[in-house]
């Protein structure tokens, strides 16, 4: 699955839970590593972790391997 398509399911699948300012990057001129960055807010520590679990979820979901998680 291309990685435009999986962060348009995970930018969904935030704003469905949710999230403040939710913000998809290409930044596939900047940077060598990856493609796509998602940037979003949370209302409070517990929020940020129900929306970081979706993430992980959701990106598994799409037969992404996730490597990790900050914030």
């Amino acid at each position: 699955m291309k990685a435009t398509t999986v962060a348009r399911k995970i930018a969904t699948a935030l704003d469905d839970m949710k999230a403040l300012d939710v913000r998809v990057l290409d930044v596939r001129k900047n940077t060598s590593i990856t493609d796509v960055m998602i940037i979003a807010s949370g209302r409070s520590d517990r929020h940020l972790r129900a929306l970081a679990d979706s993430t992980a979820e959701t990106a598994r979901n799409c037969k992404m391997r996730v490597l990790g998680t900050e914030g």
